[in-house]
């Protein structure tokens, strides 16, 4: 009798390891996968139109339009490249990265940060998720010349 429910128990630890497996392939993998092909068009577009001599990914950043950020050497100069999938790329200096470091410095214990990214829509976005007892906090600062402009905070 002991036997029986021995294996009843590994069948049931199976099926449901077998259950969260699919479960992240059909989620979090597969959306992976999207952002992947995403970065893979957006390198060779910024590889077709500004011909850089290095390219490094840094992230993607879904703004109001999704786009994929670079962190390119063009004339043996450090530029970020904003790339989308349609539409003008931008640019811009690496040096104003320093000031975008320094909100992610002051936003908090550093330990706690999930993630940091930036990107361009009217303005600079920076979007900061940390962890909290409770959930995420994200906060978004909008930043322009160097200046510290607006936080939004939710939770």
């Amino acid at each position: 009798m002991n036997w029986k429910v021995v294996i009843g128990l590994v069948c049931f630890i199976l099926l449901i390891t077998l259950i969260g497996t699919g479960v992240y392939q059909f989620t979090v993998a597969e959306a992976k996968g999207r952002e992947q092909k995403v970065v893979l068009q957006a390198e060779a577009r910024l590889e077709k139109e500004l011909a850089p001599e290095q390219i490094r990914f840094d992230h993607v950043f879904n703004g109001k339009t999704q786009y994929s950020v670079f962190t390119i050497q063009q004339e043996g100069q450090a530029v970020r490249a904003f790339v989308p999938k349609a539409g003008r790329i931008e640019t811009r200096r690496v040096s104003d990265g320093m000031e975008i470091a320094e909100v992610i410095r002051q936003a908090g214990n550093p330990a706690e940060i999930v993630s940091a990214k930036y990107g361009f829509e009217d303005r600079a976005l920076i979007e900061i998720v940390s962890k909290t007892k409770v959930g995420y906090d994200y906060s978004y600062y909008t930043y322009q010349e160097g200046t510290f402009i607006k936080r939004l905070r939710i939770n």
